[in-house]
């Protein structure tokens, strides 16, 4: 008992003196610490130093500050970084960095957008963490990532011959049932449905609420594309206002893109910039420079059909009114025939009883019986002759009659003959049978109809639109308009 007493005494020592010798090792403070961290940062990054990443979480705070996270750009949004940095933009900056970015055209800085930026890391002892305090932004590079990001998606989708594939596609002839992708409740969506309205036509809109900015956008986009087009419709519009670079960089991703692509319909756009094609311009069958002017294009192409089938259907019109107005007259003609012979022939009757009642009168020396019984003989001759004449004239009268109802049921047969040379006529004239033909309409950039050489300028972008499709070229010349020398990097007509 004494030995493992002693044993265990020894185990006891040995212990207190590991608990001694730790309490003599150095304890720091959190805030210690802390001050020790940021002595050691700024020994490590004396001066400002340039970081370049991915926005996250932008926020901005009513005092002015703006907070957010620069993270390694990444193909999936919804992935989790790999490495992450706070950054803090105080608003002594704030004003500053906003007018760099207003002047170079870049927008506000937002989720998504990658950028360069400089400041001073430190350490912000209240949360623990590493950060950095950003004084500028390199606006050229924010630029730059945007533009060559925009011409590598524009060179695959040309390789896989993505970029006129929507193109291709036959354009409605009567584009009434539109599929609409936008911001609802933006002034886009408004003045879309605005023109729409004022036109007087019977357009069925199908509309799909998408956000258009934001790292989000691409996605809801997408989305937004193909639950439109599981409605049915003949034409989708995809429209938004106008907007920096960065805030149009939704309609610059390779999802959306491949996404209007490949749509089973025409895609007509209407994004609110003048300057820069966005990638969806690119790839859909027409865009436009704003929303008004996409649904302006809708309206024309109806109101020109409906115009052509006016003046079919007032041709047709008028040349069933002339053959009925020329029977009408014939009926007229056989009806004034008809009351002269008529009047002729009672006339003659009328004429012969009179010479009768005269020898009557003559004859007055005659027996009074006798004279009775030839009076009687007599009106039962005129009776007898009379009747006879009247069967005469009411059969001369059935064939005068039935001559003018046959005149007037082969004026009418004449008629529905023109009537369905005329439909003949429309449907032969059926833009889809005459490009079948061989024949070809070309449209200028207002989807107006080009009729001769003067009504276009060079440089203009002409849609020639023939059996199977539809071909974009570019005016080089005309017979009036001196053709005008291409720089190096203009874009060569097609």
């Amino acid at each position: 008992m004494a030995h493992k007493h002693a044993a265990a005494t020894g185990a006891d020592c040995v212990t207190t003196v590991v608990y001694r010798r730790r309490m003599e090792e150095h304890t720091y403070a959190i805030g210690e610490l802390s001050q020790l961290i940021g002595r050691t940062l700024g020994r490590a990054f004396p001066d400002e130093v340039w970081v370049r990443g991915e926005i996250r979480d932008l926020s901005r705070s009513q005092s002015g500050h703006v907070y957010f996270s620069l993270v390694d750009p990444s193909d999936d949004p919804g992935a989790i970084p790999s490495a992450l940095l706070p950054v803090t933009l105080f608003e002594s900056d704030r004003d500053a960095v906003n007018r760099a970015l207003l002047r170079a055209g870049a927008g506000r800085m937002s989720d998504g957008t990658e950028v360069r930026i400089r400041g001073r890391v430190n350490h912000y002892a209240a949360r623990g963490t590493v950060q950095v305090r950003m004084t500028w932004i390199d606006t050229d590079y924010t630029l730059g990532r945007l533009a060559a990001e925009r011409e590598r998606l524009l060179r695959t989708l040309a390789s896989e011959g993505l970029l006129e594939q929507n193109g291709a596609l036959p354009f409605p002839l009567v584009p009434l049932r539109i599929g609409l992708v936008t911001s609802v409740g933006s002034a886009a969506h408004a003045d879309f449905m605005q023109e729409l309205e004022m036109s007087g036509f019977g357009f069925r809109v199908t509309v799909v609420d998408s956000r258009v900015q934001g790292p989000e956008a691409a996605g809801a986009l997408v989305a937004a594309l193909a639950a439109v087009v599981d409605a049915g419709v003949d034409v989708v519009a995809m429209v938004r206002g106008g907007g920096s670079a960065s805030d149009l960089a939704s309609f610059d991703r390779e999802a959306v893109a491949r996404a209007v692509a490949t749509l089973p319909v025409p895609v007509m756009t209407g994004i609110g910039h003048e300057v820069d094609e966005t990638v969806v311009d690119r790839v859909a069958a027409r865009a436009f420079k704003t929303p008004t002017a996409c649904a302006a294009a809708v309206v024309t192409r109806v109101r020109s059909f409906r115009d052509s089938i006016d003046d079919v259907a007032d041709r047709v019109g008028a040349a069933a009114t002339a053959r009925i107005v020329a029977a009408g007259r014939n009926l007229h003609v056989a009806s004034l025939h008809l009351g002269r012979s008529v009047r002729d022939r009672l006339s003659l009757a009328s004429g012969r009883l009179e010479g009768t009642d005269r020898r009557l009168r003559r004859g007055a020396t005659l027996s009074t019986a006798g004279g009775v019984a030839a009076l009687t003989a007599v009106a039962d001759h005129i009776a007898r002759a009379g009747r006879h004449q009247l069967a005469l004239e009411t059969a001369a009268l059935d064939v005068v009659g039935g001559r003018v109802v046959e005149d007037a049921r082969q004026a009418m047969v004449a008629s529905r003959r023109r009537v369905d040379a005329a439909a003949d006529i429309v449907a032969a004239s059926d833009p889809h049978r005459l490009l079948a033909r061989g024949w070809s309409v070309t449209r200028d950039e207002a989807g107006e109809l080009v009729r001769a050489p003067a009504s276009v300028a060079t440089g203009e972008t002409l849609e020639t639109t023939v059996t199977g499709g539809t071909i974009m070229s570019r005016v080089v010349a005309s017979d009036d308009v001196t053709p005008r020398a291409t720089s190096g990097d203009e874009e060569t007509p097609t």
